[in-house]
Formats: structure tokens, C-alpha cells, sequence
């Protein structure tokens, strides 16, 4: 009986030292990725965007515009080249990605893996939607996402990988490939971002602007 007791003493102890070194793991990083840029409140960026459609109407149009960003989690696509129709509606699939300072408050956050070089984090969104859930890369040197993929309720998904530079000490995305399905289209998506222009003064009414 004694022995039965201490064996099991000797397993919640394990069971809480590991729990204890994931927890510090996912907050340390969490916290890094959530300290990046600190200097930077908001930018914007042109784009030059190249779509393949593989489903009708097999469309391949080229777009130019300009993205905004503010902090910590707004997003704006203008396109001002190309096709205007097209231009709105990549816009509108155009994939959100929030600030990882948001994620514990948007997301059910847990650690999937880390092979010492990259961590693999599951996103499950609090609020039931279209989303299922998420799965990003993280590089664990620069604390930077390095690929996502939603995973939709239809059995959709989009991906996306993003390749970075340093703009006055500041890691930003200049370069994104990306592959869409959903229920009768899908396609691929290059874009790449210069120009950049940091913490110009953005209203938060400019985003809610169609």
C-alpha cells in the first residue's frame, strides 16, 4: 500500500514538472512574439500581388496597392492596379492575422511542438465561427511567424508563408506564398511588400472605411 502511495506521489510530481516546463516554454515565447517591433504602432507597405485561380475562371491577374497596418490587430488592403473586381474580392479572402499579444485573449493556445528550431502552436478560436482552428510555425531564434494555416468548418483551408526583412531594426513580411481551398475555388497567391513607410498616423476609422 505504501509503495502503491508513493509511486503515485512520484507520478503527479513528473505530471506537474512538466506541465510546469510547458507552461513557461509557450508564455516565454508568446511574450517575445508579443515584444517584437516595440517602436512600431503602425505602417504601410506596397503590394504586388500575383493570383493563379485553378477553378473557374482560371483567372492568373497581377494587383498593385498599398497595405496597412496598425496595432495591434488592424489590417487594410487598398488595390489601385489591376482588376478592380478581382482586387476586391482577394481582399476579402486576404487572410487575418492577429497580433500574437491577442492570441491567449482570441485563441485556446497550446504548444503542439518544438524541434529546437521552430515551435508548432494550435490556435482554437474562443468564438465559434468559419474557423476551426489554426496551426503556425514559429521561428524560435527571430520569435516571428513563419507559416499558418486555417483550417475551415467546410473543410476548406488556406495557407500561408511568410519570409521577413529589417526596416530601421523592425522584422517585416516581405514576401508571402499562399494556397487557398474552399468549396468551388481555390488558387495561389504570391505577394510582396516594399516601400515601407513606419508609423505613419492611422485612424481607426480608416479601417472600418469600405
Amino acid at each position: 500500500m505504501h509503495r502503491r502511495f508513493r509511486r503515485l506521489i512520484a507520478a503527479a510530481v513528473v505530471a506537474l514538472a512538466v506541465t510546469g516546463a510547458r507552461a513557461p516554454a509557450r508564455d516565454d515565447l508568446l511574450a517575445r512574439m508579443s515584444a517584437l517591433n516595440p517602436h512600431l504602432t503602425s505602417y504601410e507597405a506596397s503590394i504586388h500581388a500575383d493570383i493563379v485561380m485553378h477553378s473557374f475562371p482560371f483567372l492568373a491577374p497581377s494587383l498593385d496597392g498599398t497595405f496597412y497596418h496598425k496595432e495591434p490587430s488592424k489590417d487594410k488592403l487598398v488595390f489601385t492596379g489591376g482588376l478592380p473586381g478581382i482586387g476586391q474580392e482577394f481582399s476579402k479572402i486576404y487572410p487575418h492575422i492577429d497580433s500574437p499579444s491577442q492570441w491567449t485573449r482570441v485563441y485556446v493556445v497550446a504548444i503542439v511542438s518544438d524541434d529546437g528550431t521552430t515551435t508548432t502552436f494550435n490556435l482554437v478560436p474562443r468564438r465559434h465561427g468559419r474557423v476551426d482552428h489554426l496551426d503556425v510555425l514559429v521561428d524560435d531564434k527571430t520569435a516571428t511567424i513563419a507559416a499558418m494555416r486555417w483550417n475551415y468548418n467546410d473543410s476548406g483551408y488556406a495557407e500561408l508563408r511568410q519570409s521577413y526583412t529589417l526596416v530601421r531594426g523592425n522584422y517585416l513580411v516581405d514576401r508571402q506564398t499562399g494556397h487557398f481551398e474552399r468549396p468551388g475555388y481555390n488558387g495561389d497567391a504570391t505577394s510582396t511588400f516594399g516601400d515601407f513607410k513606419l508609423n505613419p498616423p492611422l485612424p481607426d476609422t480608416f479601417f472600418s472605411q469600405s
